[in-house]
């Protein structure tokens, strides 16, 4: 199986990734399509020159989503019934609150590889 890239040719925008057994010559592309080997997501990469390249215009949009989705599986944490200890709801708050002030900490970014996530409590 080889994974594939979809993108137009003109603005360098990823239409899909799509995995096939069908050999790259042949694969059936429309006018103004280019492809490329590999799996790219839209949000994170744009293709110039035939080559994916990080997104530098998003990645605020990127590091929020990643950053919400780990707020999200924490929610637990602070709710009164939570079976962690107070100590332990303490270091989850001061993470959380961490996660929430990345945004404004690297504001400056140019790619989501660039941002340094906060280690989860143990």
């Amino acid at each position: 199986m080889n994974t594939f890239t979809i993108y137009n040719l003109d603005s360098g925008e990823i239409s899909y990734t799509t995995t096939t057994d069908t050999p790259i010559d042949v694969m059936g592309l429309q006018e103004g399509e280019g492809i490329i080997i590999g799996g790219y997501q839209s949000n994170e990469h744009i293709i110039i020159d035939g080559e994916a390249v990080t997104r530098t215009d998003n990645v605020l949009e990127v590091l929020r989503s990643k950053r919400d989705s780990l707020l999200t599986q924490s929610d637990w944490t602070q709710m009164p019934d939570s079976p962690l200890s107070s100590s332990k709801k303490t270091e989850w708050s001061t993470y959380r609150q961490e996660l929430r002030d990345l945004p404004a900490s690297n504001s400056d970014a140019t790619s989501i590889n660039d941002v340094i996530f906060p280690n989860e409590p143990n």
